[in-house]
């Protein structure tokens, strides 16, 4: 059997005095910004004893949270608060009895959790005892999981029970430690109890005098990737001293310290994980539900003043699409929407604006990536085509099919290095795609000076009959300024008389024929941009980051509108 690997198998190639560069470029934002506190000399000589011992990240930024600011509230969650200074302690907990049960030295423990502190105390944890920690995308199937475990060798997984159901007898060979717990039990044990012990038990019974290394294996998070067949990549994230490669997002976004941030980014990606880290470290209140609903994210604005919204592009048009349906006109009191996981449309920028002010950001980056481009609020109302601004620290490169370097404003495959580019896959029979020693994103676009313009996947450029280059996105915004149009998805397929065709699947709130869409794509774009086919569904499929699940996609019949090409462009 193939056996996992947590080795490092990608090199990176930026060079060191890049990455010092990004280091003080880092320091020097945060320090104008204040958005660290020091307390003096022994405040910073505990930072760095705790830096050497822990690494720069989950555990020694809430160490310092308890420290500074013991009693101020660090996470609100569906199961109450837990102020800095109690979230740290059951943190420190949760390390030692984990310890005591021989789960320390590069053991691994899996996490199958929603938002909440299910998932974020063992995170916290895992740098104290020395475990490896596996987040478990929450969409993964019964057979995704089993698999997952074994190949891994997982010793303990925590999980919700809500996701009981999806625990095979074989993935249950191991300890599993309840997470959130339901109203009712899941499944009941001989005494009517519950099955497993809770993740609050385990650490209400830690025993304090277990003693914690004072230099504790080197821990490694991962990831799950999003596959929705076989076997899905576990991501190696590279543990860094610095949470430096946030850079580009302290450059363009307004951050602030003490803010009251609504996380609804989930947190077994890395998008929602790197905004919670950074959140802590400015010893911000933390705001996050398990399950998302527009109706909890209204109310959370309102009852915690929220003024930092870590979303999702799918998320945000949701609750817009709320507040049209609600007669809700604005909300005001954000300073700030970040978004990342899949690109904001044009369309999108400017309703969120209508509804909350220029406060929507962006960030581009992935998995196996830091944040390599931002753009901020403002940017972004001025060029809504823009995906962000590179900074120090990210090394991004244009490149055409030969590998060749591209000029600015040509058109290419975006290659990229950073400085916590990832470590690798798990699994050795995955090979990350390298270029030249840059990381292949999968992506298209092109670069202005420092100005990054992603148009879109790879694999979503649609070559027309037309012998015009089409990208997906383009068409989608102009189906999302039509009010009748609720959500909108467009991809390329086969075609035996043009190569490529388009293929629009559209959920609508009003009706709206097929030859009315191809009218306005018409008009509005051009004939190489006229889909192919319409195919009417109620509700696009999405997963958390937005991004739609294309496996749940129907083919079209004649129950949902598949139509020709309109003849004029059938005979260019």
């Amino acid at each position: 059997m193939t056996q996992y690997t947590m080795n490092t198998r990608v090199p990176r190639a930026i060079p060191r005095s890049e990455i010092s560069r990004q280091l003080w470029f880092f320091l020097r934002k945060v320090l104008q910004r204040k958005l660290i506190s020091f307390d003096g000399p022994r405040s910073i000589k505990a930072d760095l004893a705790n830096i050497r011992r822990w690494g720069g990240l989950e555990a020694t930024i809430m160490a310092r949270g308890a420290r500074q600011v013991p009693d101020r509230v660090a996470l609100v969650d569906d199961d109450g608060e837990l102020t800095y200074f109690e979230f740290f302690r059951q943190a420190d907990r949760l390390a030692r009895a984990f310890h005591q049960r021989g789960y320390h030295s590069g053991a691994n423990v899996g996490v199958l959790a929603l938002n909440g502190r299910a998932a974020i105390l063992p995170l916290t944890a895992r740098q104290m005892a020395g475990y490896n920690i596996f987040m478990i995308n929450a969409n993964a199937s019964a057979t995704q999981i089993e698999q997952y475990l074994d190949f891994h060798d997982i010793k303990v997984l925590i999980v919700d029970e809500e996701f009981l159901p999806r625990i095979t007898p074989t993935a249950r060979q191991r300890e599993i430690i309840l997470g959130h717990l339901e109203p009712e039990p899941v499944e009941t044990g001989p005494y009517q109890g519950r099955i497993f012990e809770s993740l609050q038990q385990v650490i209400d019974t830690a025993d304090p005098q277990e003693k914690l290394p004072r230099k504790p294996h080197k821990s490694m998070h991962v990831v799950m990737t999003s596959g929705t067949t076989g076997l899905p990549k576990g991501v190696v994230r590279r543990q860094v001293p610095t949470p430096q490669g946030f850079a580009s997002v302290v450059a363009a976004m307004p951050l602030e310290r003490n803010m009251d941030v609504l996380l609804t980014a989930v947190l077994f990606h890395a998008y929602g994980w790197a905004y919670m880290g950074f959140s802590f470290l400015t010893q911000s209140r933390v705001i996050t539900r398990r399950h998302f609903s527009p109706e909890q994210v209204l109310k959370d604005f309102r009852d915690y003043d929220v003024t930092m919204w870590v979303s999702a592009a799918t998320r945000i048009r949701n609750v817009i699409s709320h507040m049209n349906n609600h007669g809700i006109q604005r909300h005001d009191g954000l300073k700030l929407i970040t978004n990342s996981g899949s690109p904001l449309l044009p369309v999108e920028i400017e309703q969120s604006a209508e509804k909350f002010g220029p406060v929507l950001c962006s960030m581009y980056g992935s998995s196996e990536t830091s944040a390599l481009a931002a753009a901020g609020a403002q940017e972004l109302v001025d060029d809504p085509q823009l995906t962000g601004k590179i900074y120090p620290g990210a090394q991004i490169k244009i490149v055409d099919d030969a590998g060749n370097e591209l000029p600015d404003g040509q058109e290419g495959t975006i290659l990229v290095s950073c400085f916590d580019l990832f470590n690798g896959y798990t699994d050795p029979r995955f090979e990350a795609d390298m270029i030249n020693g840059y990381y292949y994103m999968g992506d298209r676009g092109y670069r202005i000076g420092n100005c990054l313009y992603v148009q879109g996947r790879d694999d979503d450029l649609v070559i027309t009959q037309f012998a015009e280059k089409v990208y997906p996105i383009e068409i989608e915004d102009e189906l999302l300024r039509d009010d009748r149009i609720s959500d909108a998805h467009v991809r390329g397929v086969g075609d035996p008389l043009t190569g490529q065709a388009l293929q629009a699947f559209v959920s609508t709130k009003h009706p709206i024929s097929p030859d009315e869409i191809r009218q306005r794509i018409k008009g509005q774009l051009s004939d190489a941009h006229v889909p192919r086919d319409i195919i009417f569904v109620e509700e696009l499929e999405r997963g958390p980051t937005g991004k739609v699940i294309r496996t749940a996609l129907p083919e079209p019949d004649e129950k949902n509108q598949q139509a020709p090409l309109p003849s004029s462009v059938q005979s260019s």
